[in-house]
């Protein structure tokens, strides 16, 4: 078989190599991905094919034919080294590659026996240096590692002692050249290239074959940390199916809920949820089918029907094309700390609202009747409408104290609180212990006579308590005097000005003749007009 044949052959064997390398490169389950290999294939296969049509001269066809070879043989030196876990230094390889294509251009320079020497002794060297690894490997199986590493220092070995022979006896190599050393070095690199195709193939089987059970191994592992992790964990963990029903629970989360996980297992979470928590629950289910993860508080339902407050970190689980397929929850039990905020909550509610009551007569002070004067009043600023303030005074009650004694007082002016809590019936109303025996109504949204309507039937109420007075001077029962003052937001009229006016009111009935009521209305730019309830 002739050179030019054998380098034929070389070339397509090499090409059909890379191709078969290139379809492996691009199916997604292969796992046989060798770093350099396919390159290595592709300068070879076009190395022997520029060879292949190279004349008798040694021209730039061969010298580019050469670097590709020497390239090629390189690239394979280092795909070996992958397989047999020695990868190369990416600057070992750039610094290799630049030092082959300078020794194929000083070959330009120099005679032709030394500069066939010089590509043999290069091409030894990397053909040596992948038995050199295989035989320093002691991963994959002895026979194939010896077997390809015996091929390849023989390779080597020959074009080892064909380089010495250019170099040492170049007479003897021009003399054989043509018939010895250019028929026997193709030869041979042909047989190694068609048996350790073959080995490097088995080869990087193996190392997949390796790299597949470490993989599987360590996800093993993974799984088996990650199981108990999570049947440890301090915390209650959920995981729900696209359905949102229960697909995994932890011991932890099922103990909270007073369940064992096998009664967990398959539930649908809506059913864990309290009537008054189906909005939160609706409201998280509509957010982790968009993707979205969130933190929230909710209460669900125990085994036993009482209810356990928790802290819920879920996260969607998405597939591979973005569509929601289930959810993960991490559940922190809050239910003692909830707890003791809504005590104290309802704590600070109550304090609050004794803060704000009278503690005689059970309605609301001073402090309170303030406060609410000063939010509605500026609330008239928005709604343009009007506000009603009534003043209220027992008559003669020092006189009635004196007589009857502070014991009767306090009765008398918890009757008379009743009575006011009792007139005034909407919820933005409010009666209010002014200070003393003096009371207050503050009526929202009231324009002046509806006011005095209210104030008169007050007035009816208290005399029909008939609590004896006899020291008054106007009734022999207990009777009361009003002011009554409406006022519409105006920059000019403060708080005080509505309160004096009111208390003026309150004045005018009790120099009246106690037991009236007295009532106007102050305009923006008005003085207040006085009139007397007939």
């Amino acid at each position: 078989m002739d050179l030019r044949t054998v380098m034929l052959m070389m070339a397509t064997g090499s090409f059909l190599y890379a191709v078969l390398l290139v379809i492996f490169n691009y199916n997604k389950d292969n796992q046989q991905k060798v770093p350099y290999w396919t390159a290595a294939k592709f300068l070879q296969g076009a190395g022997s094919l520029m060879l292949y049509y190279r004349t008798s001269a040694y021209d730039g066809l061969t010298v580019l034919a050469n670097a590709a070879l020497l390239l090629g043989c390189a690239y394979e030196a280092w795909a070996v080294g992958v397989l047999t876990g020695k990868p190369v230094k990416r600057r070992l390889h750039i610094l290799a590659s630049i030092g082959i294509l300078i020794i194929c251009l000083i070959t330009m320079f120099i005679a032709r026996p030394y500069r066939s020497g010089l590509v043999f002794l290069v091409q030894s060297f990397f053909y040596l240096l992948p038995g050199l690894f295989l035989f320093q490997n002691s991963i994959t199986k002895l026979s194939l590692q010896s077997l390809l590493a015996v091929c390849y220092s023989i390779t080597g070995s020959v074009f080892l002692a064909s380089g010495i022979l250019c170099f040492g006896f170049p007479g003897l190599a021009l003399s054989l050249g043509g018939d010895v050393i250019f028929s026997l070095i193709p030869g041979i690199s042909f047989c190694v290239f068609m048996v350790s195709g073959f080995i490097l193939l088995m080869l990087a089987k193996e190392r997949s074959d390796r790299q597949v059970a470490e993989i599987q191994k360590s996800l093993e592992k993974s799984e088996i940390r990650f199981q108990q992790i999570v049947e440890t964990a301090i915390e209650g963990i959920l995981i729900f199916d696209e359905n949102y029903r229960i697909t995994f629970a932890n011991e932890k989360m099922a103990s909270i809920l007073g369940y064992t996980v096998e009664e967990m297992i398959g539930e649908p979470y809506i059913s864990f949820f309290p009537e008054s928590q189906l909005d939160i629950y609706r409201q998280q289910e509509s957010l982790r089918k968009k993707g979205q993860d969130s933190v929230y508080e909710c209460c669900l339902r125990r085994k036993d029907g009482r209810i356990n407050w928790f802290l819920v970190s879920a996260t969607a689980i998405l597939d591979e094309d973005g569509q929601f397929n289930g959810s993960f929850a991490m559940l922190t039990d809050i239910n003692d700390r909830k707890e003791m905020e809504l005590l104290l909550a309802e704590s600070n509610r109550r304090l609050t609202e004794l803060s704000n009551t009278d503690s005689l007569t059970g309605i609301a002070n001073r402090r309170c009747f303030d406060a609410v004067l000063e939010r509605e009043y500026f609330r008239l600023r928005r709604t343009n409408s009007k506000l009603s303030v009534i003043l209220l005074d027992i008559d003669n009650f020092k006189e009635y104290n004196d007589y009857y004694g502070h014991v009767m007082g306090d009765e008398c002016l918890q009757q008379i609180g009743r009575v006011l809590a009792g007139s005034v019936n909407r919820s933005v109303d409010l009666a209010a212990r002014y200070g003393g025996e003096e009371f207050a109504c503050i009526l929202p949204d009231t324009d002046l006579y509806p006011a005095v309507k209210i104030a008169e039937r007050i007035q009816q109420r208290i005399q029909a308590l008939k609590i004896e007075h006899k020291k008054s001077i106007v009734s022999k029962y207990v009777t009361a005097s009003f002011g009554v003052a409406t006022v519409q937001f105006s920059p000019e009229v403060s708080l005080a000005d509505i309160i004096a006016m009111a208390d003026k009111l309150l004045y005018s009935a009790k120099v009246s003749g106690k037991n009236t009521i007295k009532y106007a209305e102050m305009g923006r730019h008005e003085q207040a007009r006085l009139q007397e309830n007939a």
